[in-house]
């Protein structure tokens, strides 16, 4: 992602410290999202730091196909986690022919040169933070709850900055990240403790 953009995310959530719950308010407060998420304006970032939002309408197949995800219900956090996963990648991937924006490539490198909208880090960890609170929101969630989107690194100091998407653990307390900037658009989201993530993971080979 960018510097300036980071710096600028960065200070914003100082700011505006949210609490457990407040996932979706901490977007709507710093973008141009509607105040009241529904599905039949669902805000999908664009273009780096959400310099573009583009509000899509999801139809009633649309919502079948991802709530068929979720049945029957996951009888364990782990499985339900499993199930997230899947659901995002479908919903990357009808937002991504709504919104325009299939032909996101994986980081941020590799989408230059192209002429389709790319996302960095911002863009996705807002999306997908986004796509879990219409899932909560439907009752499709049991394990889990969502939080507010976390950061590791800042500037030069722990690391290149990087954002992603993240749940947690009702019975346990554990948190789980959601980061799907590592994948193109549609593919799956890699889902992994927190703990492990702030430590700098990627997945092996990935150069930005």
């Amino acid at each position: 992602m960018r510097l300036f953009d980071s710096a600028m995310l960065s200070m914003a959530l100082l700011a505006q410290p949210v609490v457990a719950g407040q996932a979706y308010d901490q977007l709507y407060r710093l973008y141009d999202y509607p105040k009241t998420l529904h599905r039949s304006a669902v805000p999908v970032c664009f273009h780096h730091g959400c310099e573009s939002v583009e509000r899509v309408t999801l139809t009633e197949d649309h919502w079948s196909r991802l709530a068929g995800y979720f049945n029957p219900p996951a009888e364990t956090a782990a499985d339900e986690r499993e199930q997230v996963r899947l659901a995002v990648a479908e919903m990357e991937r009808i937002t991504g022919t709504l919104a325009g924006t299939a032909g996101d490539i994986a980081g941020d490198i590799g989408g230059f040169g192209t002429f389709d909208p790319q996302m960095d880090c911002i863009d996705e960890s807002s999306n997908t933070t986004t796509y879990l609170t219409l899932f909560d929101q439907a009752g499709l969630l049991r394990w889990h709850s969502i939080e507010p989107v976390i950061s590791r690194g800042y500037l030069f100091i722990g690391g290149w900055p990087h954002y992603t998407a993240r749940l947690r653990d009702k019975k346990t307390g554990e948190q789980w990240v959601v980061d799907s900037w590592f994948r193109d658009n549609g593919e799956l989201p890699d889902v992994l403790d927190l703990d492990t993530w702030k430590d700098g993971w990627k997945p092996e080979g990935f150069t930005f």
